[in-house]
């Protein structure tokens, strides 16, 4: 007998909805028709994500590839990242919004899509099905990762993330915007690191020219080498007490919980292997001074326990060694690159070249109405319409589960160091439900 699961949307649903995906223009953005798909969108990431995670068959990502709107998903992108970089500070140097939730849900529609690519590329007919827009994912995960490293260079997860509520009643509109805009860019930037890992596994399948892209434009060996250094997936909060991202939310950590690797952490380790193991890639990126020293440095970070979880990385940390004792000096590169040939990206440009004949003044008052000048009828309305389409219920029922046997897991392993599941501090009291847990008080 077949397992019954909960759906977002109803198998004879995904057909029509991959069908209606299409383009948006920069100034479509807020539309009617716009509003639709980003709802369409929202369903499809999560239906997509029901379907990976209880191990269905992935019917999002099968009338994706088959109605090849893969391609599609990464104009969208680009499409709201131009109107935010582009038009969203001409609207806010307007007035303060009426309702920033508007605003918003265009933010949330980039890490959307973010999350839906995240998904459907784990599988390497995804990434075949990516074509040439491959090389404009490619720059806009590097845009992304660079994004993350600015963030957390300023301190963003030292609590800039999480303000105490005193400033969130102090903070105005426009600031709660931008406040979001960055909360947004670490969500963007977190998935990136998964996106790449997976670009970077089925590169054979991908254009030749996202091999330079890789390395000779971006530079991610020295860009991964980077994050690995920053951790991005581990912060102490207020109280002090450590905590580790996972799933889109940040879950306290104590005793040896705050060294369990997490899997974003693994996929970017990973992502480092594959890339300086990687014969063709490596032929033609110079080992500069700058290059050894970023990518050597992280022979400090593979210690005892990492690889106690992640064995399959010895090979890393002995090539690491052994870049270590080489001189800086030394090129490992060849003297020209074997690419007479190469593609270019398109998609921001062409974006940009669309918003430019149209003009940036008459974008920004025809969306005026849509995101600043806004009456109550239609705020209640959108809030209605994006409400029913961020319907989070059923992806907080495969979490919840998924976060409970996480505990379980780290309890179990806690046990012998007897460290309260509440505070961190030492504990000799057993929890009489679960058994699992220690407690230093009732």
């Amino acid at each position: 007998m077949m397992a019954s699961y909960p759906c977002a949307v109803f198998p004879e649903e995904i057909d029509p909805f991959v069908e209606s995906i299409r383009q948006y223009q920069v100034a479509d953005i807020g539309s009617k028709g716009w509003i639709e798909q980003h709802e369409v969108l929202q369903k499809l990431c999560q239906q997509a994500f029901i379907e990976a995670s209880t191990k269905q068959e992935e019917m999002v990502k099968e009338r994706l590839i088959l109605e090849d709107k893969v391609p599609l998903l990464i104009h969208e992108l680009y499409s709201v990242l131009v109107w935010r970089t582009e038009v969203l500070p001409r609207l806010l140097a307007l007035k303060s919004p009426d309702a920033t939730f508007v605003l918003y849900s265009v933010i949330y529609h980039e890490a959307n899509i973010c999350s839906l690519l995240e998904t459907i590329l784990y599988h390497r007919t995804s990434c075949e099905a990516l074509g040439s827009t491959a090389l404009d994912l490619i720059d806009y995960c590097a845009q992304a990762i660079s994004r993350l490293i600015g963030l957390l260079a300023n301190g963003y997860n030292d609590r800039e993330d999480d303000p105490p509520p005193e400033e969130l009643l102090n903070e105005s509109t426009s600031e709660e915007i931008v406040r979001m805009g960055r909360g947004m860019d670490f969500r963007i930037g977190i998935k990136c690191l998964g996106v790449v890992s997976y670009l970077v596994e089925g590169l054979q399948l991908l254009p030749l020219s996202a091999a330079t892209r890789l390395v000779r434009v971006h530079d991610f060996p020295c860009l991964i080498a980077e994050i690995l250094h920053t951790k991005p997936w581990l912060r102490r909060n207020r109280e002090g007490v450590f905590e580790k991202y996972r799933n889109a939310s940040w879950f306290p950590a104590y005793g040896d919980a705050v060294l369990k690797v997490t899997e974003t952490e693994a996929q970017t380790w990973f992502c480092l292997y594959r890339l300086l193991f990687d014969a063709e890639l490596m032929r033609d990126y110079e080992i500069n001074g700058y290059r050894h020293r970023e990518i050597g440095k992280c022979v400090g970070l593979l210690n005892e326990q990492l690889l106690d979880q992640l064995p399959a990385l010895i090979p890393l940390k002995q090539h690491l060694c052994t870049l270590q004792l080489t001189k800086e000096n030394v090129s490992t590169a060849s003297a020209s690159s074997s690419l007479l040939l190469e593609e270019w990206p398109e998609i921001r440009e062409q974006l940009l070249q669309a918003a430019r004949r149209i003009g940036w003044q008459r974008i920004v008052e025809q969306q005026r109405k849509i995101f600043i000048d806004l009456e109550d009828h239609d705020v209640a309305e959108m809030a209605k319409r994006i409400g029913a389409a961020y319907n989070t219920d059923l992806l907080e029922k495969y979490t919840e589960q998924e976060e409970q046997g996480r505990k379980k897991s780290e309890a179990g392993s806690q046990s012998d160091a007897k460290v309260c599941g509440n505070c961190g501090a030492s504990a000799a009291k057993k929890c009489s439900n679960c058994l699992f847990v220690f407690y230093c008080s009732r």
